[in-house]
């Protein structure tokens, strides 16, 4: 078995950008070095763990499955070095634009109150929408579910919000208080581009039911999604909060009439059992 902790980082960066080329950058290697390590990886388990494209990588069946337990193993060597390198005393937590404000602040109060430890706190955009867990970065994270994550992580609901939808000031739906999902046909859209498919599809207007689409435009983050909505390049399907949270002159939500809700909830890696990640958990 020729498994080792390069290989494994390859290959979980590689699930997590979707991109060789972007996971060669996270890791400051080469391009080639990420591609050779990852079929080192694909030798030894005897079958694809990825599936190559134009469109660009995917895991298999099997790769999901092994994403769960490779980003365990990363999340373990890293809390390794940092025993090693003595610097255990800081706690790192992900977060993304979608889940800030109270609910994040929260989850901060708990962790200074269970651990005395100090914070550090790191933002993600669309990209890694489980906010440094499975890569490894973050030790805890306040995220918008669902993930696509197997069962490599464990979520904690912290609230709901109503789902709305972002359209430019000047557009007809801005006067209404509520729109029917049925009523947002034929229209263009800002879709999140991101790597996780069960996030992305989440976050799509289908999900809500709107099957007439005129086009789709992709953003990376919550602050291009709403520049673009602001430009008339599209409205987007995100929730009432994000309007609390991040206020954009030339953007109006709408909050959808069926009701349907969206989640934030906090996020930990199944494999980390340190007793302060379960005191963190217990005070919320």
């Amino acid at each position: 078995m020729d498994v080792t902790l390069p290989a494994v980082r390859a290959f979980v960066a590689v699930a997590r950008t979707g991109s060789f080329r972007d996971a060669a950058i996270s890791l400051g290697v080469s391009q080639p070095t990420v591609s050779a390590a990852v079929k080192r990886l694909e030798a030894t388990a005897g079958r694809p763990l990825l599936i190559r494209d134009r469109d660009g990588v995917r895991l298999t069946e099997l790769g999901g499955r092994v994403l769960g337990h490779a980003s365990a193993v990363t999340s373990a060597a890293d809390e390794l070095e940092a025993l090693l390198a003595g610097d255990a005393s800081e706690l790192t937590v992900g977060f993304m634009g979608e889940a800030a404000g109270a609910r994040t602040s929260r989850l901060f109060d708990a962790v200074r109150r269970a651990s005395g430890r100090e914070l550090r706190l790191r933002r993600f955009d669309f990209d890694d929408p489980s906010c440094g867990l499975l890569a490894g970065t973050s030790d805890l994270a306040v995220v918008w579910p669902p993930l696509s994550t197997g069962d490599a992580l464990e979520v904690l609901v912290l609230g709901s919000d109503r789902r709305a939808v972002a359209v430019p000031v000047g557009d007809p739906l801005a006067r209404l208080a509520a729109v029917d999902p049925a009523d947002l046909a034929g229209r263009v859209w800002v879709v999140p581009r991101s790597p996780d498919p069960v996030w992305r599809a989440f976050r799509h207007p289908g999900s809500i039911g709107v099957g007439d689409i005129a086009g789709e435009v992709e953003s990376r983050a919550i602050e291009e999604t709403l520049e673009l909505v602001a430009a008339g390049q599209g409205i987007a399907l995100l929730s009432q909060s994000t309007d609390d949270h991040y206020a954009r002159a030339g953007v109006v939500f709408v909050l959808l009439s069926d009701g349907c809700r969206c989640t934030t909830a906090v996020a930990w890696r199944r494999a980390d059992t340190r007793p302060v990640i379960a005191r963190i958990l217990a005070g919320l």
